[in-house]
């Protein structure tokens, strides 16, 4: 019982001083609107150290503010200025977290219009979980074939991705097959985003793919023969 009572105050801490910075932000934000303040963000090289073992519970406190972040662009100023950076720490904290890298594989190239963000991110994944969650391979595959026009590659992690054991095996392997037996010509779109759609856990994913597919019938268009 004694070993457990540091660790139970060191806990306290931690959430004492989030409220903190909490308030300090509401400050912030009630007398300068017009400027961001991102304290409670600081580097990964500055943070680390004062984590006191609690990496990942501090990894969960920044993905509550992260899809708070993000709500509030996406229904105000869309811009996303922060969103890059709280991943990037997210998934240094806690390279476990799968949420945060199916987030900002398929986020970050459309609301920051940065794959090269988002590939380095999904690449970190690949290295803890790519042999485990499908969704890492597969979200990179789809992001070498619709930002870097690298259809061999895509099909190469599609199949990673089809190699997963998971309910979702045949139509990633049909996927896989579409990208090598059709090396230049373009997948069914409207498919891929329907599988997106499908198999997202992620609600704030799910209404952003949803939001595309019925743009992409209200364009009327395709990008297949």
């Amino acid at each position: 019982m004694k070993r457990a009572l540091p660790s139970f105050f060191l806990m306290i801490l931690l959430f004492s001083g989030i409220v903190l910075v909490k308030k300090q932000l509401n400050i912030v934000r009630g007398t300068v609107p017009a400027i961001e303040s991102m304290a409670f963000l600081p580097g990964n090289e500055r943070i680390k150290p004062f984590m006191l073992g609690f990496n990942t519970t501090y990894a969960h406190y920044l993905w509550i503010r992260t899809v708070i972040y993000s709500g509030e662009h996406i229904s105000g100023d869309g811009q996303f200025d922060w969103l890059i950076q709280m991943l990037d720490i997210i998934t240094r904290l806690h390279p476990h977290f799968h949420e945060a890298y199916e987030f900002g594989g398929l986020m970050i190239p459309d609301l920051c219009n940065n794959p090269d963000a988002a590939r380095i991110i999904l690449e970190r994944g690949m290295n803890v979980l790519g042999d485990r969650k499908w969704n890492i391979p597969f979200y990179l595959g789809m992001l070498y074939y619709q930002h870097y026009d690298d259809h061999e590659r895509a099909a190469a992690y599609i199949s990673m991705a089809a190699a997963i054991p998971s309910a979702h095996q045949r139509n990633l392997a049909s996927l896989a097959a579409a990208f090598y037996n059709r090396a230049g010509r373009e997948v069914d779109a409207l498919s891929v985003l329907h599988f997106l759609y499908e198999t997202s856990e992620n609600p704030d994913v799910r209404r952003h793919i949803e939001a595309k597919i019925l743009e992409f019938h209200k364009n009327e268009s395709t990008l297949i023969d």
